[in-house]
């Protein structure tokens, strides 16, 4: 059976979703172990990068797989859709 690209995608961002929360008990274990506030805030600023990659895949994916399988956005109009997704990822 050929998995479906929604299924693909969910599969995705849960695999991101267990990285990120990896690195949220990394920092737990830091913090426990009394690391250099640098190192702390260093790993922060992972996890919020990769909370905000996360959040613009999954916009992405809602924009893809909803607004255009329901027909909100015209099939024709895909194009412009993939040009606005970049520029949404450039802006984060």
């Amino acid at each position: 059976m050929v998995e479906s690209e929604v299924e693909k995608e969910k599969k995705r961002v849960i695999q991101r979703l267990k990285r990120i929360e990896g690195q949220i008990r990394g920092l737990q274990r830091m913090i426990e172990e009394g690391k250099h506030c640098e190192d702390v805030l260093i790993q922060l600023s992972a996890v919020k990068s990769a909370l905000e990659s996360l959040s613009v895949a999954v916009m992405e994916s809602y924009l893809k797989h909803c607004f255009v399988k329901d027909g909100i956005v015209n099939p024709e109009k895909r194009t412009q859709l993939e040009k606005a997704l970049k520029v949404l990822k450039r802006l984060k």
